[in-house]
């Protein structure tokens, strides 16, 4: 969930069209602009006298003007149009959108694009891919079995697990797509939206620094704009300086709606209890649940992958794989090939950027300053 001031470079149009077939059955409700070559719709189920999110008729009536939009759609991101006919993908934009109609058709352009844009980063999105386990039996996410007093999915990501040295961040991030592809399938997730808890307790100088600028942005641009998924709260408890620091550095690239939803808590659990009742958090979070095991989310995804019966659709992110006695065909190493406008940004360079905001803000203190740290942040130095 991100900053629309920083974007990835637009699809290149080729003189593409496709036919424009209009449905006589919107003449009643729908009428259409041509504008910027796109079809703009005027009625959004906000419009509608009397909606109700949860009343069939409107759901259907929201879901036929989407169809209508991308049917006339001549946008490059949208040449393949196989999505057309699934009401089930489709209505996961408009839930991220509240029905509103033109909104939602706007998502799903983005995420058409998006998926042009980084394909290898998004191929083989599976359980069984090796490193996707590594990163989900360190809780990368989990997920609680209880939702919170709104309907919402709590996730749980464990940053002192992350073993840089094992799998990238680039392997955290698909396995979180992997997760929230599959949580989208349940409608009620897809209305209410998901609560994400990140527990910085332990995570240390020298993992930060592996964060990898071009990624990071790519995970925020993929969350916030490109993906039908709702993060009403992020929650960051045990932080240290270095990651408030971090967060300093990225949140221009905010939207102003999730920087409002980033809530730090440092090592105060009562407030966190004050939005997430206790009674659904685990005891290493101060709650009542049980002990968090995020075995049980990689356990439950393992065993989903062995029930799928066919191949998921193109446009679908994850894609189902079964286990053999033969071992699966060696795969190559991913490759970043989006351009950004900080994917030039190098580590050492975040680091200073890292610095510099630590100062600015107030949080780079003599107790903070370890040798360990000014060796790495270049603290005192003329570098």
């Amino acid at each position: 969930m991100i900053t629309g001031t920083v974007k990835s470079p637009a699809v290149t149009s080729d003189a593409w069209c496709g036919e424009h077939q209009k449905s006589t059955i919107m003449s009643d409700i729908c009428d259409f602009e041509w504008s910027n070559n796109r079809f703009r719709h005027n009625l959004t189920i906000s419009d509608l006298k009397g909606y109700n999110k949860n009343e069939p008729t409107d759901r259907s009536r929201a879901l036929i003007a989407l169809k209508e939009l991308i049917g006339a759609s001549m946008d490059y991101a949208l040449k393949d149009k196989s999505c057309f006919q699934d009401d089930e993908f489709l209505l996961r934009f408009l839930y991220a959108r509240k029905f509103n109609v033109n909104d939602a058709f706007q998502l799903v352009i983005n995420y058409h694009a998006y998926r042009q844009r980084n394909g290898p980063l998004l191929q083989r999105l599976s359980v069984l891919d090796e490193n996707i386990q590594l990163a989900l039996r360190d809780g990368f996410p989990g997920v609680l079995p209880n939702r919170d007093r709104r309907g919402r999915k709590v996730l749980i990501f464990l940053a002192g697990n992350w073993d840089y040295s094992s799998y990238s961040l680039v392997t955290v991030y698909r396995a979180m797509l992997l997760s929230l592809e599959k949580l989208l399938e349940d409608k009620q997730n897809q209305a209410n939206g998901f609560i994400a808890i990140v527990d910085w307790t332990n995570f240390t100088f020298r993992q930060s620094s592996n964060l990898n600028p071009k990624v990071l942005k790519l995970m925020i641009e993929g969350l916030q704009d490109c993906f039908p998924v709702r993060f009403k709260a992020i929650h960051f408890i045990g932080q240290p300086w270095y990651v408030e620091a971090a967060l300093a550095v990225i949140r221009p690239f905010l939207k102003e709606k999730t920087r409002e939803r980033i809530k730090l808590h440092g090592g105060n659990l009562s407030t966190l209890h004050d939005c997430v009742a206790r009674d659904i958090l685990p005891t290493e979070l101060g709650g009542e649940g049980p002990t968090f095991n995020p075995l049980n989310w990689y356990h439950e995804l393992l065993e989903s992958s062995q029930i799928a019966t066919k191949p998921a659709p193109s446009y679908i992110l994850s894609q189902p794989q079964y286990y053999t006695k033969s071992p699966a065909p060696p795969t190559t190493p991913l490759a970043l090939t989006t351009t950004t406008t900080i994917s030039t940004t190098t580590g050492s360079d975040f680091l200073k950027s890292t610095k510099a905001a630590a100062v600015k803000i107030g949080v780079l203190t003599t107790k903070a300053n370890d040798p360990a740290a000014n060796t790495l942040l270049g603290v005192g130095s003329d570098t």
